[in-house]
């Protein structure tokens, strides 16, 4: 089972690029899933943190750019077995709590086409290179 730690941890503050302290913090990760449940259990996490105060009803508060088999589970041919967690996924991103980015590296490296993904998920062209962009640019805290 794929390891949730970074979404356990609570913060106060995050150090934004120019080292002033941000009041609400932001949070990425870089994760590779492997089913559809590990996914369940980080959205679940990610509104338990909505919920307590941790992150906050903005854009982004919570960003997970994927790669990896989940991102099947994040198609719409697929909706009928996946309803759950994608509906679970839909409503944090329209509460604005959560952004899901896919990288089309990996989608075009595994056959998977972009067009199919849910309407919530934003591609980027290289995972690990939003990652950092977050990081190093708008002071997300990576995990």
């Amino acid at each position: 089972m794929f390891l949730l730690g970074w979404l356990f941890v609570t913060a106060s503050f995050a150090q934004e690029p120019s080292g002033a302290v941000a009041a609400d913090p932001r949070y990425v990760a870089d994760i590779e899933l492997e089913t559809e449940d590990d996914l369940s259990e980080l959205l679940t996490r990610a509104g338990e943190m909505f919920l307590e105060g941790t992150v906050k009803q903005e854009q982004g508060a919570v960003v997970l750019v994927l790669h990896g088999p989940v991102l099947n589970t994040l198609l719409r041919p697929n909706y009928a077995e996946s309803q759950a967690v994608v509906n679970q996924a839909a409503s944090l991103a329209a509460l604005g709590v959560l952004e899901i980015k896919a990288c089309r590296s990996w989608l075009g490296k595994n056959g998977v086409d972009a067009s199919q993904l849910q309407p919530f998920v934003e591609v980027v062209s290289y995972g690990p290179g939003e990652v950092s962009r977050l990081v190093e640019d708008e002071g997300y805290i990576f995990f």
